[in-house]
């Protein structure tokens, strides 16, 4: 044969493997039309223009038909590869988890939880405490719509924090020996906000509520502490405090006995608080200051009368235990549990904050050394009782900020869920008496988790900082560079970003990827100081961080940077966005889930009553000369230049998520018109607001199978052994 009919053979063949993989021609693409109108704001004598600013009125009817055509472009283009129902199957087949359990409220002697039912929805429980029997409580709605549950002491009602679009929580009150809920519904307040204690008589509770708002952009305004009795409206309730900035956000507590409301007052994520409280015997409902400045964080544990107990980091980075009498003239702090070489894990504004609670009249404190964590028991002298190690290599997780761990001041025993990457929901009880551990619940799953192993490994940053990672793979892989790897991030609000269970991420493991999570400066890995390391003037740390960790796994030959995805949500897409422009060369493809991506316009767009406005302290204001300068030097968007080769992107934001969703609007927007060689895709989950997952609460196959499909075909990964 000459060289010639070869030549053609070859040609021949790689064309048959081309339209096998449903591989295009990405340069190629006729994506939807993005008209340009540009618009110049001058920023401390810089002039930054804006092509695609017109995408920032996400309410406006052009805005919706682009967005729509948009997704609709994503879908046709992803969904035409040959294996697209098989991948949606094996998706399917990996959404499987049945009698998963959310984390159990305690109230009255009983356990209130809720569960997936064989038949799908998911049901609200009612368990007495040292039973093994559940009594099903009869609800006209999925038990899912209720985020969180919160019992009155004498478990006679229930507080059911109802989701709403745009991200909004509102309050329902449910009778249950009436099995009933009641007519009222009371206005909360932003997923991060929205905060509700009990009395100690069970007759009414005091919640974080906000008014009607006049307008779209607006819907809900001026955030307050408001008193509700059971059986009354929203007309009658009483307003009983106003924050003293409209940006705060406002975390309630009940003290032990029922007498003093404990309001914590921070200003956005800013983990430093102020603390209020109200003598609750009193009819004025008079606010008393406690602490008149946020210069550290204050959570608090519990009192003795007129003996609080609070940890703060004041002073301690790594976290104390300290006590106050508010009766004393002359108000004494004193270390009850000093500061330790390990990290007390403390306060963050999102979900998954994991914090000390009193419980079986002992403290718990939850200590986190290399991402394992242990709970410290202590006497209430101070003195260390027991220790206990929890699971590792996941996340210990509840919905809205609230404390991950479950249990009260007379109860000795403590619930924890876990959420790891192979192990989609555990509830673990710990007793604070014998510091045993034992699983509560454990889920059931479609995959076998021992052909799975998770390790942490260790790099360097730039400046020498030591940057833990979370490593998932399959058992026996082999460190040949040829594997391809998911490494996310978030490094932000001191979160600590595990590893933990999605049907995409499980999908990627079983095709034989590697799941990585770099653990950033501006989370909470160690300590505050870490978290202040990596928010505002110092976000370049983290950026460089994630560097160091992308570097690191090629450089270790775990995979190469043209089968290197990186993959952020919320504030994690910064740092994605940030090495996406900063060093393309490291990437071969890019997942934005919720995208923060315009951070120099990001405060102009929000205004005060915003859902995403508490970032502020995280970020930084370009209205700020010394804070522009700093964002001017990253803001992914304005950093998108012509002659720079950036990696395929698929961009997945939410109709219900204005207005962050026009930072992927006009990311993308750009990136098309660059004519980049790769697709750039915008996806939208309709009908969601900002996730606390990355996409739709409700795990959608749809949304899941499209990203697979994306890096799939834009990697032009061969799957067609593993989908047979």
């Amino acid at each position: 044969m000459n060289s010639k009919s070869n030549i053609n053979k070859l040609l021949a063949i790689v064309l048959m493997l081309t339209m096998t993989l449903g591989v295009t021609a990405q340069s190629d693409l006729k994506y939807p039309k993005s008209r340009k109108s540009p618009k110049s704001t001058n920023y401390h004598g810089t002039s930054i223009t804006d092509d695609y600013s017109w995408l920032d009125e996400v309410g406006s009817e052009e805005v919706k038909a682009w967005s729509k055509s948009q997704d609709n472009f994503m879908r046709n283009y992803v969904r035409s590869i040959p294996q697209y129902e098989a991948l949606k199957k094996k998706v399917a087949d990996l959404s499987q988890v049945s009698g998963r359990t959310a984390l159990p409220a305690q109230g009255g002697g009983h356990y209130f939880f809720v569960q997936a039912t064989e038949e799908g929805p998911w049901a609200m429980y009612k368990q007495k405490a040292g039973s093994n029997k559940a009594e099903k409580l009869e609800l006209p709605f999925d038990g899912r719509a209720a985020t969180f549950i919160l019992p009155s002491p004498d478990a006679s009602h229930l507080a059911l924090a109802m989701n709403r679009p745009g991200g909004y929580l509102d309050w329902k009150v449910y009778d249950i020996a009436a099995q009933k809920l009641q007519e009222a519904t009371l206005i909360g307040a932003p997923l991060g906000d929205t905060r509700l204690v009990w009395t100690k008589d069970g007759n009414g509770f005091y919640y974080v509520g906000m008014e009607a708002g006049a307008d779209a952009q607006s819907p809900r305004k001026n955030k307050q502490v408001w008193y509700h009795r059971v059986g009354g409206t929203s007309d009658t309730d009483t307003k009983i405090y106003t924050p003293e900035s409209p940006g705060s956000k406002l975390h309630l507590d009940m003290s032990d006995e029922g007498r003093y409301l404990i309001i914590a007052e921070r200003q956005g994520a800013a983990t430093a608080a102020k603390i209020k409280y109200i003598d609750s015997r009193g009819s004025d409902h008079k606010v008393r200051s406690l602490i008149d400045k946020a210069e550290g964080s204050y959570i608090f544990l519990g009192n003795d009368g007129s003996k609080f107990y609070f940890q703060t980091d004041l002073g301690a980075s790594n976290g104390k235990i300290v006590s106050v009498d508010i009766n004393q003239a002359t108000r004494v702090w004193k270390d009850l549990i000093p500061e330790g070489d390990v990290p007390m894990m403390g306060f963050q504004s999102a979900g998954g904050t994991m914090l000390p609670l009193m419980a079986g009249n002992k403290f718990v404190v939850p200590v986190q050394k290399d991402l394992k964590i242990t709970l410290n028991i202590y006497r209430l002298n101070g003195k260390l009782d027991k220790k206990t190690e929890l699971k590792s290599g996941g996340l210990f997780f509840r919905a809205n900020g609230l404390n991950a761990l479950s249990g009260t001041r007379n109860s000795e025993e403590v619930m924890a869920q876990f959420i790891g990457i192979t192990e989609p929901n555990t509830v673990f009880s710990v007793n604070t008496k014998t510091g045993q551990s034992r699983a509560w619940a454990r889920a059931k799953v479609q995959f076998n988790a021992d052909e799975y192993e998770s390790r942490i490994a260790f790099t360097t940053s730039k400046d020498g900082t030591r940057i833990p990672i979370s490593l998932t793979y399959k058992k026996g892989l082999k460190r040949n560079g040829r594997n391809y790897m998911m490494m996310q991030v978030y490094g932000a609000i001191a979160f600590t970003n595990y590893p933990y269970f999605q049907s995409d991420y499980m999908a990627w493991l079983d095709m034989g990827g590697i799941h990585a999570v770099a653990h950033i400066r501006g989370g909470g890995a160690y300590g505050s100081q870490w978290h202040q390391d990596g928010i505002a003037r110092k976000k370049q740390n983290g950026t460089d961080d994630y560097i160091a960790a992308l570097e690191w796994a090629i450089k270790e030959k775990y995979t190469s940077a043209d089968r290197m995805v990186i993959n952020g949500v919320s504030a994690g897409t910064i740092p994605v966005g940030a090495v996406m422009t900063q060093r393309p060369d490291l990437v071969g493809a890019v997942v934005s889930h919720y995208g923060m991506l315009d951070m120099i316009g990001y405060a102009a767009k929000l205004g005060e009553d915003a859902n995403h406005s508490y970032m502020m302290p995280e970020i930084g204001n370009s209205t700020d000369a010394d804070d522009f300068a700093v964002l001017n030097g990253y803001s992914p968007y304005q950093k998108l230049v012509k002659g720079s080769d950036y990696p395929p992107m698929l961009a997945l934001t939410s109709d219900g998520d204005a207005p962050l969703n026009a930072d992927s609007y006009k990311y993308i927007a750009r990136l098309q018109a660059l004519r980049q060689s790769g697709p750039m895709l915008l996806q939208m989950a309709w009908g969601s607001g900002h996730s606390m997952f990355g996409s739709q609460q409700h795990a959608p196959v749809d949304t899941f199978t499209d990203e697979l499909a994306f890096l799939i075909k834009a990697m032009d990964i061969d799957v067609r052994n593993w989908l047979k």
